[in-house]
């Protein structure tokens, strides 16, 4: 086994982190208190990892393990991947200072403080997830997620515990569509994620590079693949990327976040929510992520006058 610790920038609450996961019921983690497992893919090689929360919100701190032996060249590899998936470095104090100025919402900085984005590990495993999720609830997709790993991928064993990695590019381009329809994908999104694993296998899609593009470069290059549209970039870019400064003006969770809490008698349009989020730049991804998530958590919510009521 091999350790190291991380000390995340305050303030951060991991368990609030975390405890979506058990919300959405997501395939590839597994949570107990205070600490997440799951596969990570890096450099070609799985490794299953555990994260504990061994600080408090205000003094963070993470003990990550390894469940083997890592060789020291391959460390900061494994390091770097688990640092990026937990948005270690991102200062959510000049977010706060930003949300505070708006008065409607700034209540989502008490509610939700120290809540971060968990970024998928791989860009690759969060492109096929997003398309998968295409124009469906979180739960089915889930489930279309768990049935494609445990179809095509070799757990790891551990502790008596099956744990599933993401498969490869290679993996599911040797699949057949009719393989996935089996799963209860619709054929065109069998298409859309076999066509671009083959791709990717193939190496006509490279994503070691993408990190160091613009968004809209990004943009300019995945939009003309099939299945992908402009929503799946801006997911990709917020949760493969780690771009905190998204704004996917035509999802429905954040228009219906904004009806809410702005008091609206209607939905708003994609050009309202452009209007609308002009000065959440350059925290547009997390004023996005925390609107989500007030409709997660409705409970933790102070009410609000019903705009449709006389």
């Amino acid at each position: 086994m091999t350790v190291f610790r991380i000390s995340p920038n305050p303030p951060y609450d991991f368990d609030a982190m975390i405890r979506r996961f058990q919300q959405n019921s997501h395939p590839l983690y597994r949570i107990e208190p205070k600490t997440l497992i799951r596969t990570i893919r890096v450099r070609g090689n799985i490794y299953l990892i555990r994260i504990a929360s061994i600080g408090e919100v205000d003094s963070p701190e993470l003990l990550v393990e390894v469940m083997e032996t890592v060789k020291e060249t391959e460390l900061p590899f494994i390091r770097k991947t688990v640092e990026n998936m937990l948005s270690v470095d991102v200062d959510l104090g000049t977010y706060y200072l930003q949300l505070q100025k708006h008065q409607k919402i700034a209540f989502l900085a008490e509610r939700l403080y120290g809540l971060r984005i968990i970024r998928e590990a791989d860009p690759y495993e969060c492109l096929i997830k997003t398309i998968i999720g295409q124009q469906m609830n979180l739960s089915f997709a889930a489930t279309l997620v768990r049935r494609l790993v445990e179809t095509v991928s070799t757990p790891l064993l551990f502790e008596g515990t099956a744990y599933y990695p993401f498969p490869s590019p290679e993996e599911i381009a040797s699949l057949s569509y009719e393989q996935l329809t089996q799963l209860q994908f619709s054929r065109r999104k069998a298409e859309y994620v076999i066509d671009l694993s083959r791709k990717t296998a193939e190496g006509g899609l490279k994503f070691d590079d993408l990190d160091r593009k613009r968004n809209e470069e990004i943009m300019e290059r995945l939009l003309p693949e099939r299945g992908v549209g402009r929503w799946t970039v801006e997911c990709f870019l917020l949760f493969g990327l780690g771009r905190t400064d998204l704004l996917p003006a035509a999802d429905i969770g954040l228009r219906n976040a904004v009806k809410k809490w702005y008091g609206l008698k209607e939905q708003p349009t994609e050009a309202d929510i452009r209007r609308m989020g002009a000065d959440w730049t350059p925290w547009s991804s997390y004023f996005t992520f925390y609107l989500w998530e007030s409709l997660n958590q409705p409970d933790l919510m102070p009410a609000i006058p019903d705009p449709t009521e006389p």
